[in-house]
């Protein structure tokens, strides 16, 4: 049982279910802070008919983890583990394009994060067998002055061959923002 009012996380699974009759088709995870009122990393989920499903989490800027479950017979057939294959372009030109040139940027808790604030941008749709993305992130999505790195990838992943058929990665200017006055 949860209570509302708590922003307590009693550590609730995350469940993967058929509604009729009911039934848990997998556990996707435990403990993420997602059963919190109004809690960032909550799940999210798309659907594909009634065979597969899009699940990641809602953080504050954006949203990451995208994994893609194939159900067959009420059971969970096939994962797909989209996002650390999306991030491994974001990494690769994080540490060599701009790391490289600004190392105490990439030091404590700083990194990128996944930005998906702007209505008009959809980060993915199932179309047939293929889930388009259109993935963006920043350093300092809030506007901190200092060194701004940014990037966009625009693919397509195929749901049957399990990878990119397309991969368009654009990376951003990097650039220096000066304190607002």
């Amino acid at each position: 049982m949860r209570d509302e009012d708590s922003n307590v996380d009693p550590g609730l699974p995350n469940l993967l279910v058929r509604l009729k009759p009911y039934a848990v088709l997998k556990e996707i995870e435990t403990g993420y802070g997602v059963t919190r009122k109004g809690g960032r990393g909550a799940p999210d989920a798309k659907w594909n008919g009634n065979s597969t499903v899009a699940i990641w989490h809602a953080m504050k800027w954006g949203n990451e983890d995208l994994v893609v479950y194939e159900i067959e017979n009420d059971e969970v057939k096939r994962v797909q583990k989209v996002w650390p294959e999306v991030v491994k372009y974001f990494d690769r030109d994080w540490q060599t394009r701009f790391l490289k040139k600004y190392p105490k940027e990439g030091e404590g808790d700083n990194s990128y994060t996944f930005v998906s604030d702007r209505d008009d941008i959809k980060n993915f749709e199932f179309k047939g067998d293929k889930l388009l993305l259109d993935i963006f992130a920043e350093n300092k999505p809030n506007l901190v002055p200092g060194p701004h790195w940014s990037a966009e990838l625009r693919g397509v992943w195929d749901l049957k061959r399990v990878k990119f058929d397309t991969v368009d990665f654009k990376p951003g200017k990097i650039e220096v923002r000066k304190e607002l006055e």
